[in-house]
């Protein structure tokens, strides 16, 4: 069974282009393009991994972080963000509760590898 994993972005080609080297590496993904949305989507879905850029109109990652980690059946699901604000905003993000950050412009390589960490750390949680 493929790994779900959901991305909020704002970005048109940004979601697109994560969206094909994820479904290149065989996951299955789904995308929302806000907050808002994402939160919803995330209730739904239960996704293996949420990867959410942090500056958005609306409802933005950090709102996503929160609200994940405030939902008991989405708690311990992995967060990814991405963010063009530098390490300052990833920082904030890390002590909100995301397990990660990547940069923008994104380097596909790194953030597949980060992915790939991420759900083999999720899988090593549940096995325990």
């Amino acid at each position: 069974m493929s790994k779900r994993i959901l991305i909020i972005e704002d970005d048109d080609e940004t979601r697109e282009l994560l969206r094909m080297a994820l479904e290149r590496r065989g996951y299955e993904v789904t995308e929302a393009e806000d907050g808002v949305r994402g939160y919803d989507t995330a209730l739904f879905l239960r996704p293996d991994l949420i990867v959410t850029d942090i500056q958005m109109p609306g409802a933005d990652g950090v709102h996503v972080v929160r609200r994940v980690r405030d939902t008991t059946s989405l708690e311990k699901t992995p967060i990814l963000v991405t963010t063009a604000f530098g390490t300052g905003t990833a920082t904030f993000s890390l002590q909100l509760g995301a397990n990660a950050y990547e940069p923008k412009p994104i380097d596909l390589e790194s953030l597949l590898t980060t992915v790939k960490r991420l759900l083999a750390d999720r899988d090593t949680l549940k096995a325990a």
